[in-house]
């Protein structure tokens, strides 16, 4: 029996024939990432931490962000097709890098008062607080253009990597892509996060105890980090530069460089106007039962927004408010690259829809250890405290639910790439956001109400007491969201044959054949 590491690298070897343009839009997806996932990890703490906002505001203005991406998507998908991908590349990291610097800047400009006169009111003047009033104005600004630069990388990013890779190697392309974005979580959350926020201390020890020669300011920098109010500017500071760093790599492209000859576009589209190719991919059997399966996966691919609209606050006030957010969101794409090797050569032989399948229902599962009453923790004959507890549940969610992604995520975003007409690719990817478009903000708002009401600031001295009931507890909070996610893998397979039919052959074929 062959060792399914060497098969995986075997698979890999048709890589060699690459060309740069695919590992150049890897290396986009890398930086961009890397900002990406230390920035949106910390959303929802920068709101209410350096802005001001309250937990349902910080969860609304969560949910307006992907709100205003998936709207801006529908318009942006049918422009890449039009403009092509150097152009929508650099229009969207180019947005994203004036939007990053400006909420890594903007809380810095804005701890005073501005006071406006008007006569008859006091003593002639009417006190405006700039830190409520124009500092969260600004970053209401710059978060709306972040979401449209984000709205441009999705598309135009799936469109590059079919392009740039033969039917072949597609498969196993976006294995590649889906491995250096986890990779690019990882550095972001275990160096990125924390070393802004709460340093490394014992890396610090280390080096002062071997007598490594650095000054006591950058060990003591080391040590501590920026703390949590400086150290999430900062995350947005490193964010710009990421940006630009992908800006160089996009200068680099050749996007008339197509692997499969066949696949390459007519130029029928360069004379349509967006809107045109909108209505004609909206009037698609093939887009239209797309649509129908994305709707149907909706609840569980809402457990993969909780990692950044409810467990950052969840994890700080079950545990502590120094909890190493980092490292805890480090956890998710370490398993998956170890799976992703360890796994890929046995899946791949796997149809795509029961791939799906398989991992929406192992991460639905994942819920189930945060929504179970701590009593039945608690009784666990290894666990002492409510600490631990906590501690036991949030690492049984990730490893769980880490689990299920890996096999759920390449396969999905293949599956909408491999359905969707060569020239049309940015435009199915566009349009395959409206299921998202309604659900993510929804989420957004029932999120902050959720925490508000069953995780607030202060809820943990309850729960040592016993001071709270099963119905008034964090655990109550996740019940609901499990109840939303387990519906999803029933509905699809419920629904499987009429999506898999005629119009999504590759749906119901393995993903791909490994290489001998």
């Amino acid at each position: 029996m062959s060792n399914p590491v060497i098969n995986y690298f075997a698979e890999f070897k048709v890589l060699k024939s690459a060309s740069k343009d695919f590992w150049l839009t890897n290396a986009i997806q890398f930086f961009d990432g890397l900002a990406y996932f230390s920035m949106i990890t910390v959303l929802s703490l920068y709101f209410t931490v350096n802005c001001g906002f309250n937990d349902v505001d910080s969860g609304a203005w969560v949910g307006i962000y992907t709100l205003y991406i998936t709207a801006f998507v529908f318009a942006v998908g049918s422009i890449c097709d039009v403009i092509g991908i150097k152009k929508s590349y650099f229009i969207g990291i180019g947005l994203l890098a004036v939007a990053r610097l400006g909420l890594g800047v903007m809380p810095t400009f804005a701890n005073h008062e501005l006071h406006l006169g008007f006569g008859g009111l006091g003593n002639g003047w009417l006190a405006f607080d700039y830190v409520t009033g124009s500092r969260q104005l600004g970053v209401k600004g710059f978060v709306i253009i972040m979401a449209l630069g984000t709205a441009f990388m999705a598309p135009v990013t799936m469109t590059s990597l079919r392009r740039f890779t033969s039917k072949k190697v597609r498969a196993t392309g976006f294995n590649v892509y889906y491995l250096l974005m986890n990779i690019g979580a990882i550095i972001a959350g275990a160096l990125v996060i924390d070393g802004f926020r709460t340093g490394f201390p014992g890396t610090a020890a280390l080096l002062t105890r071997i007598g490594v020669p650095l000054p006591q300011g950058a060990l003591d920098l080391l040590g501590k980090g920026f703390g949590d109010v400086t150290g999430n500017l900062a995350i947005f500071d490193f964010g710009f530069a990421m940006s630009l760093a992908a800006l160089a790599c996009v200068a680099l492209i050749n996007e008339d460089n197509w692997a499969e000859p066949e696949e390459r576009s007519s130029g029928a589209n360069e004379s349509k106007r967006p809107l045109a190719i909108f209505m004609e991919v909206w009037k698609e059997s093939a887009f239209q039962k797309l649509l129908l399966f994305l709707v149907l996966t909706i609840g569980v691919r809402l457990v993969f927004t909780h990692q950044f609209l409810v467990m950052p606050k969840y994890y700080t006030r079950v545990l502590s408010s120094d909890f190493e957010l980092g490292l805890a969101n480090s956890i998710n794409p370490f398993i998956i690259v170890v799976g992703l090797i360890v796994l890929i050569p046995v899946i791949n032989r796997f149809a795509t829809v029961k791939l799906i399948i398989i991992g929406m229902a192992i991460s639905a599962f994942s819920l189930v250890f945060m929504a179970v009453p701590l009593d039945w923790i608690m009784a666990l004959p290894f666990i002492r405290n409510v600490q631990q507890a906590y501690f036991f549940i949030i690492i049984s969610q990730i490893l769980v639910f880490a689990l299920g992604e890996l096999i759920f995520s390449p396969r999905f975003t293949e599956y909408i790439a491999s359905v969707s007409p060569p020239d049309k690719v940015s435009s199915y990817m566009a349009l395959s956001a409206l299921p998202t478009f309604i659900s993510k903000p929804i989420n957004g708002f029932v999120s902050g109400i959720l925490i508000s009401r069953y995780c607030y600031d202060g809820i943990r001295p309850k729960i040592e007491t016993g001071n709270i009931d099963y119905n008034h507890s964090p655990e109550f909070m996740w019940m609901i969201y499990l109840g939303l996610a387990v519906m999803s893998p029933i509905a699809v397979i419920v629904m499987r044959n009429f999506i898999t039919s005629k119009t999504s052959p590759a749906a119901e074929t393995p993903a791909e054949e490994p290489a001998a």
